[in-house]
């Protein structure tokens, strides 16, 4: 929800309850992000989770550049199989 849709209806004359109800979140939302400046954009501080598919994601990137050069497909399955073969020990439902 961008600060500045909370900014343009308060600025319409619409008061906090209204502004939530028609954004569909809460009264102290509104109230929070109205007490924001004006063009402030949130900085979040907090470490990239690592996943198990993360160490592949090279291999399987360039596969798929592989084929996308050659303008071919390729089935997830076959990359399930190419790097379980690299050592993967998840499910092909993370792919």
């Amino acid at each position: 929800m961008p600060l500045e849709g909370i900014k343009k209806l308060l600025k319409q004359g619409f008061n906090k309850t209204e502004v939530a109800r028609r954004l569909g979140i809460s009264r102290e939302t509104v109230r929070k992000y109205s007490k924001l400046p004006d063009g402030y954009t949130p900085v979040i501080n907090r470490a990239p989770v690592e996943n198990i598919v993360d160490p592949y994601l090279p291999h399987i990137a360039k596969m798929l550049e592989i084929s996308h050069k050659e303008n071919s497909f390729i089935p997830t399955t076959v990359i399930y199989k190419e790097i379980q073969a690299l050592g993967y020990k998840g499910s092909l439902r993370w792919l």
